[in-house]
């Protein structure tokens, strides 16, 4: 008797147990079309974004090559620039000497000039005085 009543209930067991492996096996089947999909449009997704960031990486490396040549363009540019700064140091120190030379010049003809002046004075004065002594 006991067989009799345990019968239905296994039978329903075995029923729901069936209808759920249904419905788990439905469910898996339609969560691997949907990673499906979701995988095909990642990899619709990352082609794309090859195809954009492919042009956009040369340009990247066109622009640091002229980055780079502009940066070496200034550096010979502040080379050149030291260069010029020190030739015109060296050449204010040349006219620095030069103008030094000629004020030292300057005053030594200055110096002889007056030595002359007060020679010729001298000599002028000796020779008036003679003539108005009588001399000759």
């Amino acid at each position: 008797m006991i067989e009799h009543q345990l019968t239905p209930i296994l039978s329903i067991g075995l029923f729901v147990a069936c209808i759920l492996l249904f419905i788990v096996v439905f469910f898996m089947i339609y969560t691997i079309i949907q990673i499906k999909k979701a995988s095909v449009a990642l990899a619709d997704f990352l082609a794309a974004t090859d195809l954009k960031i492919n042009p956009l990486i040369k340009e990247t490396e066109e622009t640091l090559k002229s980055i780079r040549t502009v940066s070496d363009d200034i550096g010979l540019a502040t080379s050149n620039i030291k260069n010029i700064s020190g030739t015109l140091s060296d050449l204010s120190n040349k006219v620095n000497a030069l103008g030094l030379l000629a004020e030292s010049l300057s005053d030594q003809l200055s110096i002889r000039a007056s030595g002359v002046k007060a020679g010729i004075t001298a000599a002028l004065n000796v020779l008036f005085d003679k003539r108005k002594k009588g001399g000759s």
